[in-house]
């Protein structure tokens, strides 16, 4: 039996898996992430660490069928080149994927982690294995993935999918780290809602029981959320707009991918229904109706294996 390795690879671990030629996972488990030297020891000890696991399990890397790697940063998919992570301390450029051929002697692909985390739910998760699946990750930033006819749509660049760069605020009123303004990221991410809420308070809502964090600078979209649930005006008033500029992107995408899923993950997807029927009671009158029809907005499920089983997809669906 041949075997896939994958790994999720991010700042501070990195997530491996020992996957069959069926996707069954064998095994996981997790390494840290040493950033020194530039990043220049991730890949070298992602490789022994496989190595060392798969010879204990009775298999050699030349018993593999390919790796893949999820990173945390902009990866051109046709070359396999990340271009600069400041996550990892890396700068510039790195041919990633030819780099741990070398190493490895094995076959290797690479693509974002949001990108994998979208191709491991799509398989293995909330998306039931439905080929049309568009994935919104809420954490610091907006992260996604688009996959249309079973496979992830990637563009001549590698910015295919990034959805938190979708201008949907067109009062410009913050800042994104891309350097535009604008961008859903700015506005419905967990940095985004604490953006709604600092601009609002400011102006509308002084009478709040987030004034104190929010004078503190210490208010979080976690504070935001359970404010509006116990019914805090500024709290809701922030999560619908929040809610109001997601439906505005997804409407976008929809009429071009026409999903038959949106799945949300990371931290602020943590408010469940209470979000997403937000989210729908924006979505359905702003989309084209044929499109809107069969949708579902679903939570995800694999959690931190998300990353892995989107690798080891990779694997199967390029390199074998």
């Amino acid at each position: 039996m041949n075997v896939i390795l994958a790994a999720d690879i991010g700042g501070t671990t990195c997530k491996l898996g020992i996957f069959d030629e069926a996707l069954s996972l064998l095994e996981k488990w997790e390494i840290n992430t040493d950033i020194s030297n530039e990043g220049q020891n991730i890949l070298t000890n992602v490789h022994a660490s496989f190595r060392s696991r798969i010879e204990k399990m009775g298999f050699k890397m030349e018993d593999c069928h390919g790796v893949g790697l999820g990173m945390p940063g902009p990866v051109n998919f046709t070359n396999g080149i990340l271009n600069g992570c400041i996550n990892l301390n890396i700068e510039g450029k790195s041919p990633v994927s030819s780099i741990f051929e070398e190493i490895s002697g094995v076959k290797t692909i690479v693509d974002n982690d949001a990108n994998v985390a979208a191709l491991g739910e799509q398989f293995k998760g909330a998306g039931h294995g439905h080929s049309e699946v568009v994935m919104i990750t809420l954490g610091t930033g907006v992260g996604g993935g688009v996959i249309s006819d079973g496979r992830l749509i990637h563009g001549i660049g590698g910015s295919g999918g990034e959805v938190g760069h979708i201008t949907v605020d067109f009062d410009e009123r913050f800042h994104c780290n891309c350097g535009k303004k604008g961008c859903l990221e700015t506005v419905a991410s967990a940095t985004g809602m604490v953006n709604l809420a600092v601009f609002h308070y400011e102006k509308d809502f002084k009478d709040t029981v987030l004034a104190t964090e929010i004078k503190d600078e210490t208010v979080t979209s976690k504070s935001i959320v359970e404010a509006a649930i116990a019914g805090d005006k500024l709290g809701e008033f922030v999560v619908e707009e929040a809610a109001r500029y997601l439906a505005i992107a997804m409407s976008n995408i929809s009429v071009i991918t026409n999903p038959g899923y949106f799945i949300f993950g990371g931290g602020v997807s943590e408010a469940g229904n209470y979000l997403t029927d937000k989210i729908r009671k924006y979505y359905t009158p702003l989309t084209f109706p044929p499109a809107a029809g069969d949708m579902e907005i679903v939570m995800a499920e694999l959690g931190n294996d998300a990353g892995m089983y989107g690798a080891a997809r990779l694997v199967k669906q390029y390199l074998m």
